[in-house]
């Protein structure tokens, strides 16, 4: 059963009351710059610890690479965990989240982390066409790395959760060409369903998102059709913004062919989210992952 639209205008109309500028930034992260330091040496560690084939472009401009980490210990093509990273689709590169290799490729798992043209150089269709692409090159060319092109489970943080509910709707995966079923999980953490109240924040500055932007971007604001079973998740230290979100898109999402949950990371925060529970292996937001992706009972 989809949400019911009414209550979905009214929690709109009730965000309309809040400050923006505060549900979008990261003023409430304690000790950010520790926080930024601690992200850049797990990343670091990660590019020296793990194999990895870096800046692989998947298609023709600037930011269309992604960088290949094979997985460890696998005698069979590996399941493969394609990640899109976040930075409000403006900021940021795939190789500041090397660290997610820990809690995958230790454990029978490849991992893919893709870059992407970033606003406002370019605009969101062809920064979500550009992610398609991503999408269909892994499908087309894992196996050369040893991963299994028949096992593919997509995630994403923050804008880059968005990303992944946009590929994870199954008449936009269509379009790009591969079958309805080439997903096999998702994995939507922090993610921004709904644009608009972005556009009611400092981070437009930067964006300059248009009414057309919102209008087809914006996941909760359509009929959704998801192409296998999500998890839905993000740190419960969270802002506000981004809880309201993800509860309305986990609710959006649900029908009955497909599994849909709603995980929260307890005493994580929009960065924490991925260093300290996707990317640790003994944390039960990494193990739902790699249940889902069949790497745990």
């Amino acid at each position: 059963m989809r949400i019911a639209y009414d209550w979905l205008a009214k929690s709109q109309e009730n965000s309309m009351l809040r400050d923006m500028d505060a549900q979008f930034s990261l003023d409430s992260v304690s000790n950010l710059e520790t926080v930024f330091e601690q992200r850049q040496a797990a990343a670091d560690a990660a590019l020296a610890r793990f194999a990895v084939h870096r800046k692989l472009p998947y298609g023709d401009g600037p930011g269309r690479t992604l960088n290949i980490f094979p997985a460890e210990g696998a005698d069979d093509p590996a399941p493969v965990q394609f990640f899109i990273h976040g930075g409000f689709w403006r900021s940021l590169d795939a190789d500041l989240f090397s660290f997610l290799a820990r809690g995958f490729v230790p454990f029978g798992a490849m991992l893919v982390v893709i870059d992407y043209p970033l606003m406002p150089q370019t605009r969101l269709s062809e920064l979500v066409e550009a992610c398609r692409q991503a999408l269909v090159w892994t499908h087309a060319n894992c196996a050369n790395y040893g991963g299994d092109p028949s096992r593919i489970f997509i995630s994403g943080n923050s804008a880059g959760g968005h990303l992944v509910a946009e590929l994870a709707d199954r008449p936009l995966l269509l379009r790009s060409g591969l079958a309805e079923d080439a997903i096999k999980g998702v994995t939507a953490v922090s993610g921004i369903y709904d644009i608009e109240p972005v556009t009611r924040s400092f981070q437009d500055d930067f964006l300059s998102l248009t009414p057309e932007e919102v209008s087809a971007f914006s996941p909760l604001r359509r009929p959704y059709d998801l192409a296998a079973p999500m998890i839905v998740t993000l740190g419960g230290d969270e802002t506000e913004e981004f809880h309201r979100q993800s509860e309305l898109f986990a609710r959006h999402c649900h029908q009955e062919k497909y599994p849909v949950s709603l995980e929260i990371a307890p005493r994580t925060n929009h960065i924490t989210v991925l260093t300290e529970a996707l990317a640790e292996p003994e944390n039960e937001l990494n193990r739902s992952v790699r249940r889902q992706m069949g790497l745990l009972a």
